[in-house]
């Protein structure tokens, strides 16, 4: 299959989450990707780990943690943070599964950042952006 070829910046949406488009940055030099997400609390649900969180517009979600992990954030503060799978779709109708930790990206221009782990499903021409369409 031919991958898509992305730009610097792209919009997504995560219809899971009710969240109808965002913009997300690519970012070749972040090993994982990033959701914006606050009230993050874990639970459990028939014995395994989920988490309940709000994200983009305040909009409630539920997901299965797939792990908990110490990320390094970009200014070099490192923290335990949950990770899970979700389903983005593109401006040109594909749907791809990312794996994302979630984190307060509120002081960010991007609620949705899109690192290497995520990357290897597209191919990137970082002198673009908005490659699959603009909004």
């Amino acid at each position: 299959m031919k991958k898509p070829i992305i730009g610097r910046r792209e919009w997504f949406s995560i219809p899971e989450y009710g969240v109808d488009w965002v913009r997300g940055k690519i970012d070749t030099g972040a090993r994982s990707s990033s959701l914006h997400a606050t009230g993050i609390e874990p639970f459990e649900r028939d014995g395994s780990k989920w988490v309940r969180f709000k994200t983009i517009d305040d909009l409630e979600c539920e997901a299965p943690v797939v792990f908990v992990k110490r990320v390094k954030s970009s200014n070099g503060i490192s923290l335990e943070r949950f990770f899970v799978e979700i389903v983005v779709e593109t401006l040109d109708d594909q749907e791809h599964v990312i794996l994302v930790n979630l984190a307060c990206r509120a002081s960010m221009k991007c609620s949705l950042l899109l690192g290497r782990r995520a990357l290897t499903k597209f191919l990137v021409d970082c002198s673009r952006s908005q490659l699959l369409g603009k909004l």
